[in-house]
């Protein structure tokens, strides 16, 4: 997967701490791509759910919404993140609610090309909530899809523009994934500005 929400090496030991063996073998599975792992996710999670434990389920639930993105059933992936933003409300885990937003604009995209509005509405919220929780890797998240977006729009200056902006607050930790990501992402911005450049000359 290219872009699993914080990546399994460094952040999935505490997501998945105290969780149940079968949710978290399953999300292993399906991150390799074997279709029984998404099964076993889910059954984890209901098992988890009868139970009346609630800590944590809006990282399982984020976890199955991104997992439906990369495998385009964009449908279910959906639902998840809808019931995982209830989930996030009732139990008060909204640390989660920038990235539920932003996989939400990214199923929506997925599913439809008629959507783009309420996708980039999606991203502009997720980046709004990143930054007022000073989460600074989802804002960068938020960023990176939106300046996407702009980009298959041809909004080439404000792509790069909030893109760049958060980018820049980062000194270390370049060569994470998502750091990665959103530095590919400006030098196509970069390049295609100086396309756009010459061919005005």
């Amino acid at each position: 997967m290219k872009r699993l929400l914080f990546r399994p090496r460094t952040h999935s030991n505490w997501v998945w701490r105290g969780r149940k063996p079968k949710a978290s073998q399953g999300w292993a599975l399906a991150v390799n791509g074997q279709e029984e792992g998404v099964e076993r996710l889910i059954s984890g999670l209901s098992a988890t759910r009868a139970t009346g434990a609630g800590i944590n389920n809006t990282a399982t639930l984020a976890l199955l919404a991104e997992i439906y993105l990369q495998k385009s059933r964009f449908g279910e992936g959906l639902a998840t993140i809808e019931d995982a933003l209830k989930t996030a409300l009732t139990h008060g885990e909204l640390f989660w609610q920038a990235e539920l937003f932003r996989l939400k604009g990214e199923l929506l995209l997925g599913q439809s090309d008629q959507r783009v509005s309420t996708a980039e509405q999606c991203f502009g919220e997720a980046l709004e909530i990143a930054r007022n929780q000073h989460a600074k890797m989802l804002e960068l998240r938020a960023a990176t899809s939106l300046a996407r977006l702009w980009q298959k729009r041809s909004q080439l200056d404000d792509a790069k523009r909030v893109l760049k902006s958060v980018y820049s607050g980062f000194t270390e930790g370049l060569g994470t994934p998502d750091l990665i990501e959103a530095k590919k992402v400006l030098d196509q911005l970069n390049e295609l500005a100086m396309t756009d450049r010459s061919s005005r000359l």
